[in-house]
């Protein structure tokens, strides 16, 4: 995308409330690494239309961590670091959380992994055999749970919820899940299955750039909002015999 120069993060975020029109509202956070700062962007969803219109929320600027010293150089503002997938911002003290990225701010974290953790890969698999290894029996049964047919595949949320159950509580909050994400992300299998959102995206630019529209990430996100039964696949299932190697179990062949 021509955003790719100004090394531009963007998640797909809502707001966390009880409100219940609130609740359903989404926003797209763009997090600008040359200057450390954010804009959101609501989107309005028409889904009698199925479409979704954007308006500013927060224009462009700094944005001070909750419980900083405002006045005072002992402020901290948020950071490259702190924008992840499953991260919760404050902004003007509400607190967003950041439900999901764009290719590129996953592919940019993956290949800058010394400065993002999260996406370090090798940290964080070195890190999660440290429990892993007591769990293999458990942890087996529960992928292969997700797989009666024996494909050798499990969808991604099967995955992350069975290393959720499995992993202690008391370190949960240290794998967010864009840590379980970059897990997913190395193991994933490619394959077809359908139209998937890459394809679709594709065939619609021609006309798309006739009316100067160039954002497809943010189409992206849009179409998600609107996927929430899953019936525009992801374009990877993710490999039981590369979990298998990875976690040092014997797979069933």
């Amino acid at each position: 995308r021509s955003g790719y120069n100004v090394r531009q993060l963007k998640f797909l975020a809502r707001v966390i409330t009880e409100d219940p029109v609130e609740k359903l509202h989404r926003f797209v956070v763009c997090f600008f690494m040359e200057d450390d700062t954010l804009a959101i962007r609501g989107l309005d969803l028409d889904h009698q239309n199925k479409s979704a219109m954007e308006h500013a929320h927060l224009k462009r600027m700094k944005v001070v961590k909750p419980h900083s010293t405002y006045w005072n150089s002992g402020r901290n503002f948020y950071e490259p670091v702190d924008m992840y997938v499953g991260s919760v911002i404050y902004i003007r003290g509400k607190p967003f959380e950041l439900l999901e990225a764009d290719e590129y701010t996953y592919d940019y974290m993956e290949q800058h992994c010394d400065k993002f953790p999260l996406a370090n890969i090798r940290k964080i698999m070195t890190e999660l055999k440290e429990w892993i290894t007591p769990k293999c029996g458990s942890l087996k049964s529960g992928f292969e749970k997700f797989d009666p047919c024996k494909t050798g595949f499990i969808a991604y949320e099967n995955f992350r919820n069975v290393l959720y159950e499995e992993m202690p509580s008391e370190i949960q909050s240290q794998y967010p899940e864009h840590a379980l994400k970059t897990v997913a992300r190395y193991y994933a299998y490619e394959k077809y299955t359908g139209l998937c959102l890459d394809e679709l995206i594709s065939k619609a630019q021609s006309e798309l750039y006739r009316k100067k529209f160039y954002d497809f990430e943010d189409l992206k996100l849009a179409f998600k909002i609107h996927d929430s039964g899953k019936s525009i696949k992801e374009n990877f299932g993710l490999g039981l015999l590369e979990v298998a190697i990875w976690i040092r179990i014997a797979p069933t062949m």
